[in-house]
């Protein structure tokens, strides 16, 4: 019985867990951002669309140059998650 009550409540943490991590990512998706990539990689300015498992979805985006220079890119661009460093939301 004891066994089950535990069982039952780490489930419900889990749960609760990822409903919170869930919730928190909501307000960034459809807002337009700057993906910020490790290394050199530049920056992709766009709107966050969505995840689709270990990429992120950027569509009408831009690759932001050290020079300043954007290029703009054909449809949707899939990034990586391990590539980014961080993401502002403007």
């Amino acid at each position: 019985m004891v066994t089950a009550l535990v069982a039952l409540v780490v489930v419900l943490a889990i749960g609760l867990g990822i409903c919170a991590i869930e919730l928190w990512s909501v307000p960034k998706r459809r807002r337009r951002c700057l993906v910020n990539l490790l290394g050199d990689e530049g920056t992709l300015e766009g709107v966050l669309w969505g995840r689709r498992g270990p990429w992120l979805v950027l569509k009408d985006a831009r690759l932001l140059r050290q020079t300043g220079e954007a290029v703009s890119a054909d449809g949707d661009i899939l990034v990586d998650r391990a590539q980014v460093a961080f993401i502002q939301v403007l």
